[in-house]
């Protein structure tokens, strides 16, 4: 047997802190990502897509992404998905299960109940669909009392295990041992975007289009092959998000290129599908600054969306910058009044970054003035 596990795709997630045009792109490869899993499944022979929640973001999504999702999947005709609920779209979003079912093509199974779901003449799905956003209590248990004969046990889950936590903060309630516990082939899990295994048995699939600065593996989904219960599942990682999230935290020195610094860094491939948020550390004189600053807003649009946070990187004294700003006179009082003030001693971090920012809004200022 063989099939593919995904979850968390949460369609029509806002991405509510990014421009517009980002935010479009965003929402956009979530869809294309249910798309590439169909023919994932198609190209390496899956019998079936299993769902391991949280299809859409929100409880009440729009209408017209509840048809395009529900379009995508009947488009695969000879691939059957098993959907079940997450805790972003629990079995308390009435309206919206209600209508999926109303709509339901005939290659979909809706995991809403805790029963068996048997899959052709060897496999056996055992959802735990989550009735509410926080359960409070281990979905899973019923698993341990299903009777299912020589199929391949699949438990299909979502939520935090227990010792480990939860994407979203939520209760953690599932075993880590679910899969010992309860005689399962492999237990499809969903709930935290990175993919990772939770014992031998029992993976997160993880978002299959990537949603944050998080630093998880590549998004993508699962591939699953079991030959017969009671033997070991061979499992395939396989990516298949559009976007790569960079989150790059650099530390930079006085005295050395800090445009070098930062292109060993940036990354070389795929930048139009790339987003980059930049954290800088460390100290450079009000010049250096000055360059790394001009540095990012200039290769900023090769990328999807570049992101630059240079305030916690320090200011170095440099008389020869100073000079730059003025070498006599109240503006200089000024400039050595903010370069001793970006010091955080005996001063609060905030107070001592207002000062940085004030003094090289001055240095900027006083270079455009000079030429």
């Amino acid at each position: 047997m063989r099939f593919i596990h995904c979850a968390d795709l949460h369609l029509g997630k806002p991405f509510g802190s990014f421009d517009e045009d980002t935010r479009a792109a965003l929402k956009a490869a979530r869809l294309d990502a249910l798309r590439a899993i169909g023919n994932l499944a198609m190209e390496r022979g899956a019998e079936f897509v299993l769902i391991a929640g949280d299809t859409f973001d929100a409880e009440a999504p729009p209408s017209r992404l509840v048809r395009r999702a529900i379009d995508i999947m009947a488009s695969f005709s000879s691939l059957q998905w098993i959907w079940m609920p997450g805790n972003h779209d629990s079995l308390a979003a009435v309206d919206l299960w209600e209508r999926i079912e109303r709509d339901q093509p005939e290659n979909v199974i809706l995991a809403t109940q805790t029963q068996v779901i048997e899959i052709g003449q060897d496999g056996a799905i055992l959802p735990a669909p989550p009735a509410v956003r926080s359960p409070g209590f281990d979905l899973t248990e019923w698993m341990s009392h299903a009777d299912t004969g020589n199929r391949i046990r699949i438990g299909l889950a979502h939520g935090g295990v227990t010792d480990f936590g939860s994407e979203d903060g939520g209760l953690a309630t599932i075993p880590p041992d679910r899969a010992e516990q309860s005689d399962l082939d492999y237990l499809a899990l969903g709930d935290w975007h990175g993919q990772m295994a939770i014992g031998q048995k029992s993976w997160y699939a993880g978002a299959p289009e990537a949603d944050g600065f998080k630093g998880h593996a590549d998004a993508g989904v699962l591939l699953v092959s079991i030959d017969a219960h009671g033997t070991p599942a061979r499992i395939e990682p396989i990516p298949v998000g559009r976007f790569k999230w960079h989150r790059l935290e650099i530390s930079f020195f006085a005295d050395s290129d800090p445009l070098e610094t930062l292109m060993m860094a940036l990354p070389d491939a795929n930048r139009t599908d790339s987003l980059v948020k930049l954290i800088g550390s460390g100290r450079l004189t009000l010049s250096e600054l000055a360059r790394l600053r001009e540095a990012c807003d200039g290769i900023a649009d090769a990328f999807h969306y570049f992101d630059s946070d240079l305030m916690k990187i320090g200011i170095k004294q440099n008389e020869d910058d100073l000079d730059l700003i003025a070498e006599s006179g109240a503006l200089r009082v000024a400039a050595e009044s903010l370069l001793a003030e970006t010091s955080i001693d005996g001063r609060t971090e905030e107070d001592a970054r207002i000062a940085q920012q004030a003094l090289s809004h001055l240095f900027h200022l006083a270079q455009e003035v000079g030429q």
